[in-house]
């Protein structure tokens, strides 16, 4: 085939496995397996949706994508996969209530409550704030156009140059690539302006943000 098997994007409910036009059940099942391990622990308590852009899986393939991706942490909402049209419908509704998507950047326009979680193979962008109990996982970078005050994971996959950034970043666990830091002890004073995370040296460090 001359594209991907399927796709996998995230929106406001989880992820959405779309399956291309044509895709053959093993390529799908191999491109999936290629792509949720080269992930790891990316999609680990995610709800996944099926949409399929023509035709559809029998039961028991259906079955199969289940069991696969249970491996790797996620649940199916075994409703009845939808056509495309439907998904466009789904997914318009999506764009002018909450988020868009566009060249691999999700924007999300609403506060990030606890408990919900955002999993994004690409950048993802709130405008917003993200409140404690809260997660952010993607493989790029995050900015947040308000307080980060719940956990951020980026550039999930190895991306060590990947950035978090927020006008106010208070996380209680903040995580680029493999590197990982906590939330201090201690109360430090306020920034006076907005700061991003980065690696240095092995270690992340957050600074003042400046143009």
């Amino acid at each position: 085939m001359g594209k991907d098997a399927c796709q996998i994007k995230g929106n406001r409910n989880g992820l959405v496995i779309t399956v291309s036009y044509g895709a053959e059940f093993l390529d799908v099942i191999t491109f999936l397996k290629q792509k949720l391990s080269s992930a790891q622990d990316f999609f680990a308590g995610a709800s996944v949706k099926l949409f399929f852009e023509g035709g559809e899986f029998s039961s028991d393939e259906v079955d199969a994508v289940e069991r696969l991706i249970e491996q790797f942490g996620m649940t199916l909402d075994r409703k009845p996969p939808v056509m495309m049209n439907d998904q466009s419908a789904y997914a318009g509704e999506d764009r002018e209530e909450d988020e868009s998507e566009d060249e691999n950047t999700l924007l999300v326009r609403r506060t990030i409550r606890s408990g919900q979680q955002i999993y994004y193979d690409g950048n993802v962008v709130i405008m917003g704030d993200v409140n404690p109990g809260a997660e952010i996982v993607c493989s790029g970078d995050i900015l947040v156009l308000g307080s980060l005050r719940g956990v951020a994971h980026a550039g999930v996959g190895g991306k060590v140059d990947a950035s978090v950034f927020a006008f106010r970043l208070e996380p209680t666990q903040l995580r680029i690539a493999h590197y990982i830091s906590r939330a201090p002890d201690e109360k430090l004073p306020q920034p006076m302006g907005p700061e991003i995370a980065r690696v240095v040296e092995n270690l992340i460090q957050i600074s003042a943000y400046t143009h």
